[in-house]
């Protein structure tokens, strides 16, 4: 990806890593670069493949994320617990 666009993302370990600190019991990514599936984030091939769902669970978790951890995909809806 050109530096200038994926350094303007945040990264799924940064993220996890931001809601441990922040005390988070949920983390929701969304907007995921590359999609779920996908080859190639154009005109980059994906290193190593396509990611899953599994792949940015890993990821946060590795980052040192503990809480639940919500993948959001195409007109995924989430009820969150009351306070």
């Amino acid at each position: 990806m050109f530096p200038y666009a994926y350094l303007r993302q945040s990264s799924v370990p940064d993220l996890g890593a931001m809601a441990q600190r922040a005390g988070a019991k949920y983390l929701m990514l969304t907007h995921l670069i590359p999609p779920i599936g996908a080859d190639q984030q154009y005109p980059f091939k994906v290193p190593g493949g396509p990611l899953t769902e599994a792949d940015y669970r890993r990821a946060a978790r590795d980052a040192g994320f503990a809480g639940n951890i919500i993948v959001g995909t195409e007109l995924v809806s989430v009820r969150l617990p009351a306070k």
